[in-house]
């Protein structure tokens, strides 16, 4: 119920927007290890609580589209469900509220954690049955860990004078950001077409039953090409090394061709799957290029 593949994906994107900062605990003027174990745990927390809200509020659909899940076997009570979703979105603000007041970074992680707990309350309650719409909120939502890596106050001085002032991070973070973006809107609506014959019976519109599976289809093939045909702007820009573009386009080019080939085979399974393999990597170039 917790998602913990999501979990370890939302930490490995805090460390690696860090890194990319050359903030992390290793380096001269970096974040400090407690605010990084804080900040992780407070996203465990924060994925865990409303996935298991989430399965909670779904249980409907879940009864047709995923009948695995605990709630829907029956291997774990909604009362049990509902006490541990609270408890977690309690640890959640805990975890930044603890970063603020040990590190008096002017509550900046725990402002950003009670705002991400009210996301995803309010996602869950009325975001996701708005199509699209809670497709781009899932994506932003992933782009989190990097954001607050964008905001959070470091060691190292951040005037104009600086050299890795506001518009520098910006520009080191953005190309994980849109990977993070754009990739997981198309997964999202991916999602949406595998799921599509439940959805209907149990009386949920999304993007593709609204629009129609070819037009859902079109759109998150275009978005995946989209995001192959940018690689190129953060060297460009003279951000990353021609490294990046190198690493990126030997391993996004042939799993965009393949996400492409899955999903006109309605397959969409696998092409999720791709879609996930496509965004580690290309993190993975930014971490070995940066």
């Amino acid at each position: 119920m917790s998602r913990p593949v999501n979990i370890v994906i939302a930490m490995v994107s805090l460390v690696t927007g860090y890194y990319l900062l050359s903030a992390l605990p290793t380096t001269a003027g970096g974040i400090e290890w407690i605010s990084l174990i804080l900040q992780a745990l407070g996203f465990a927390f924060a994925i865990a609580f409303a996935n298991i809200q989430n399965d909670i509020w779904d249980l409907d659909s879940d009864r047709l589209n995923r009948p695995e899940r605990p709630l829907v076997s029956g291997k774990v009570s909604v009362a049990a469900a509902r006490r541990a979703w609270i408890l977690l979105l309690v640890l959640t603000v805990a975890a930044g509220l603890a970063d603020s007041l040990m590190t008096k970074t002017n509550f900046t992680a725990c402002i950003f954690f009670v705002l991400l707990g009210a996301l995803l309350v309010a996602y869950n309650k009325w975001l996701k049955h708005i199509p699209l719409l809670k497709n781009m909120t899932v994506a932003f939502l992933c782009a989190t860990p990097l954001i607050l890596c964008l905001f959070y106050p470091t060691g190292l001085k951040e005037s104009i004078e600086s050299t890795l002032g506001i518009s520098n991070k910006i520009g080191l973070l953005y190309p994980a950001m849109l990977f993070a973006i754009l990739l997981t809107t198309a997964r999202e609506i991916y999602k949406d077409l595998e799921d599509e014959t439940g959805d209907l019976k149990a009386g949920i519109m999304t993007f593709p039953l609204i629009a129609g599976a070819p037009t859902a289809r079109r759109l998150a093939g275009l978005i995946c090409l989209f995001t192959w045909a940018i690689l190129p702007l953060p060297v460009a820009q003279g951000y990353y090394p021609m490294l990046f573009l190198i690493i990126t386009g030997i391993a996004f080019t042939p799993a965009v061709i393949a996400i492409l080939v899955f999903a006109n085979k309605r397959n969409y399974r696998n092409a999720q799957k791709l879609v996930k393999i496509a965004m580690f990597a290309g993190l993975i170039a930014l971490v070995v290029s940066c």
